[in-house]
C-alpha cells in the first residue's frame, strides 16, 4: 500500500520524493497547515516542504523565529552516530551579549561512562554559515574534525559534527585564520561526551601541547603567514602548500619524527637559509643533526622523484612547447631573419669557475660539515 503526503494526501511513489517530519519546525508548521497532531514518522511530498522553505524565504522574521527555536530544541535521536545536545541560552541578536563559558563545567554522569558538559557552540542550521552567520551559498562544506579540534582547543567555542560553512572561509580544505578568528559562540549547550571521547579529546590535547612547544611547525597551515613562509621557504603559504600536495604523491611518508610538510619545509628552509644542521634541530624540537639529515635526504629525494622531472631539465618541455610558447619574436629575427617559424632556438650560458688543485680541494672537504 503506497504512502500519502500527509498535509495534501498526494501519494508518494518514489522515495526521491519522500520526506520524513524529523525536524520539529518542519513538522509545527504542516500541523497548523492541517490542523493535526503531526508524529515525526509521517512522511510529506517534495511540494510540501518547497512551500514550507518558500514561506521562511519570503518572511525573514518567521524564519529568524524557527531557526532560534530549532536551535533551542533538545535533539534526541537514537542513532549512535547522531549529536545529543540541547541549548540552554540562545542568542537572539548580534547585538545581545552571550555570557559565555570560561571553562567546561561537568554537569551530570551516568551509570554508562559518560558525562555532560556545559559548552560555548555555534549555530547548529543547515541553512546557515557557522562562521559568517549568513544563508549558505553554493558549494557549503562540513568543518573538518581536525577544525572542530583546533577551534575548540583555541578559542573554547564547541562546533557540532556535520555543521556547514561556506566554501570560501577554506584553504586547502583547511579554514583560514581569518574566518577562524571570526568564529563567535553562539549559545551555550549540554554535550554528552562517552568515556571514549573524553580519552580521544585528552590525546588531541597533549598532541596540540606537545606541537605548541615548537619554535616552528609546518605542521599548520595557519601558523605562519604569507610574509613569513617566503623568508623561511622563498614560497608564498599558497604555493608551498600545492608544492607539498605533489610531493605527497612521491614514496614520502609521514614518520614518528615529522610530517610531510615538516620534512619539505626544513628542506627548504636549509636551501634558503643555509642554517647549519645543529640549528634546525633548536628551531624544530628535532632529536639530533643526524636525524635532520635524514630528514632533508628524505626530502630531497622525494622532490628529485616527483617534481624535478616534470619541472626542469630538456626532459620537461618538448621542441613544439620551446618553439610555441618560450619563443619570442625578437630571438627570431635575430637569430633567423624572422624567416624560419619552425626552428627552436636555444641559448646556452657557461660560467667560468677557479678550478682548485687536489691539495686544495681535499683540504677544503675534510674542513666541511659532513652532516
Amino acid at each position: 500500500m503506497n504512502e500519502r503526503c500527509c498535509p495534501c494526501g498526494a501519494r508518494l511513489d518514489r522515495s526521491s520524493c519522500v520526506r520524513p517530519l524529523k525536524s520539529p519546525c518542519l513538522r509545527i508548521f504542516m500541523s497548523i497547515r492541517t490542523l493535526k497532531s503531526l508524529s515525526s514518522d509521517q512522511k510529506v511530498c517534495n511540494v510540501c516542504r518547497h512551500s514550507y522553505i518558500k514561506c521562511k524565504s519570503e518572511n525573514s522574521e518567521f524564519s529568524a523565529m524557527l531557526d532560534h527555536f530549532e536551535n533551542d530544541m533538545v535533539v534526541i535521536n537514537d542513532d549512535v552516530n547522531s549529536d545529543s545536545f540541547m541549548d540552554a541560552q540562545v542568542q537572539t541578536d548580534d547585538s545581545s551579549r552571550l555570557t559565555t563559558v570560561e571553562n567546561p563545567t561537568l554537569i551530570t554522569t551516568t551509570n554508562h561512562q559518560e558525562v555532560k558538559l556545559q559548552l560555548n557552540a555555534t549555530s547548529f542550521s543547515h541553512m546557515k554559515c557557522c562562521v559568517c552567520r549568513e544563508n549558505l551559498r553554493d558549494h557549503a562544506v562540513k568543518i573538518t574534525p581536525q577544525d572542530r579540534d583546533f577551534i575548540f582547543f583555541s578559542g573554547n567555542i564547541w562546533i557540532p559534527e556535520r555543521v556547514r560553512c561556506c566554501s570560501g572561509h577554506l584553504i586547502n580544505n583547511l579554514l583560514s585564520k581569518e574566518a577562524a578568528d571570526q568564529i563567535k559562540p553562539f549559545s551555550i549547550r549540554y554535550q554528552q561526551l562517552s568515556s571514549s571521547d573524553v580519552q580521544l579529546l585528552l590525546s588531541k590535547a597533549q598532541t596540540l601541547f606537545e606541537n605548541g612547544k615548537k619554535i616552528f611547525s609546518f605542521d599548520d597551515p595557519r601558523d605562519f603567514n604569507d610574509d613569513e613562509y617566503c623568508l623561511l621557504t622563498s614560497l608564498s603559504r599558497d604555493n608551498f602548500n600545492d608544492f607539498v600536495q605533489i610531493i605527497s604523491l612521491s614514496t614520502i611518508r609521514s614518520s614518528c619524527n615529522r610530517s610531510i610538510r615538516t620534512a619539505v619545509g626544513i628542506y627548504l628552509c636549509k636551501l634558503r637559509l643555509g642554517i647549519s644542521n645543529r640549528i634546525l634541530p633548536c628551531m624544530f624540537q628535532i632529536a639530533d643533526k643526524r636525524t635532520v639529515s635524514r630528514i632533508i635526504n628524505s626530502a630531497r629525494q622525494a622532490i628529485v622523484k616527483s617534481f624535478v622531472p616534470d619541472n626542469f631539465g630538456f626532459g620537461h618541455v618538448t621542441r613544439e612547447d620551446v618553439i610555441g610558447r618560450h619563443t619570442t619574436t625578437i630571438a627570431r629575427e635575430l637569430m633567423c631573419g624572422g624567416d624560419s617559424t619552425e626552428a627552436a632556438i636555444i641559448i646556452i650560458d657557461g660560467t667560468s669557475l677557479e678550478i682548485m688543485n687536489f691539495k686544495e680541494k681535499f683540504l677544503t672537504y675534510i674542513r666541511k660539515d659532513p652532516y
